[in-house]
């Protein structure tokens, strides 16, 4: 693997993620790698896992969290336990990847290289690429299992768990700590938070909430909604538009 292109990327809290490309040659040998790695894996991959895998997509965690949170299984009295893993893609163990891919060691060594072209130089045995097509494969790899330990969703590095009233929330994040320790990977303390299912919590980009009379609600996230109206509001101002554009532009929007 050649040297990695580094394309800084804004991020809502201020801070800034350093997206890492490789080159097209690079990308080309990592697309055929992934076609040959993710059948196999993908038969023992979590059934409650949905992110960078085929035919999942984000609608079906929102399904199993209304399957979870509905009136019937009553969710009002449920709990969510918020995860964020820290700076997943840059921290995940180099040893833990490649303990865990089914692959011949022509390929293994090949993905090696690829994890050692994109390593930050104070953390030379972390990290994968996140501009590198097969990195969402190898975070999934890497992080599968962690569904078994309580009923949860995982989309990628995001996750949330469903906790019941007996449940206790502290035994379970000492768990999930455990677990992601042997990754080389931790929990972010700031981030990750216990909210009733009542008060309602960000997931995906939409607002999941039980309402008080036990329905289940969920609607676009409001950063999303702001975004959103931003968009529309940029393409109706625009003066160097005429009527018939601006109709076109808005189409997809709506």
């Amino acid at each position: 693997h050649s040297k990695l292109r580094e394309i800084p990327i804004p991020k809502k809290d201020g801070t800034t993620r350093m997206l890492k490309v490789p080159t097209m040659a690079d990308r080309a040998w990592q697309c055929l790698v992934k076609y040959a790695l993710e059948p196999a894996h993908e038969a023992l991959f979590h059934a409650r896992s949905y992110g960078f895998r085929p035919g999942r997509s984000a609608h079906d965690a929102q399904k199993i969290l209304f399957n979870n949170l509905n009136s019937r299984c009553n969710g009002v009295n449920k709990r969510i336990l918020e995860l964020d893993i820290e700076k997943c893609f840059d921290r995940i163990n180099h040893i833990s990847i490649m303990e865990r891919v089914i692959a011949p060691q022509t390929i293994k060594n090949g993905i090696w290289r690829c994890l050692k072209a994109g390593v930050n130089p104070e953390f030379p045995e972390q990290g994968t690429p996140q501009g590198g097509v097969v990195s969402p494969l190898l975070a999934n790899i890497a992080l599968d299992g962690i569904e078994n330990l309580h009923n949860s969703i995982r989309y990628a590095d995001d996750m949330v768990l469903i906790l019941k009233s007996k449940d206790d929330e502290n035994k379970i994040l000492k768990d999930i700590q455990e677990f992601l320790a042997t990754r080389g990977l931790k929990v972010s303390e700031r981030k990750t938070k216990l909210v009733k299912a009542t008060d309602g919590f960000d997931f995906l980009g939409w607002h999941f909430k039980v309402q008080t009379n036990g329905k289940f609600s969920c609607v676009p996230s409001e950063d999303n909604y702001k975004a959103f109206r931003q968009k529309v509001k940029d393409i109706v101002n625009c003066s160097n538009y005429g009527a018939r554009i601006k109709a076109t532009k808005l189409a997809p929007l709506v």
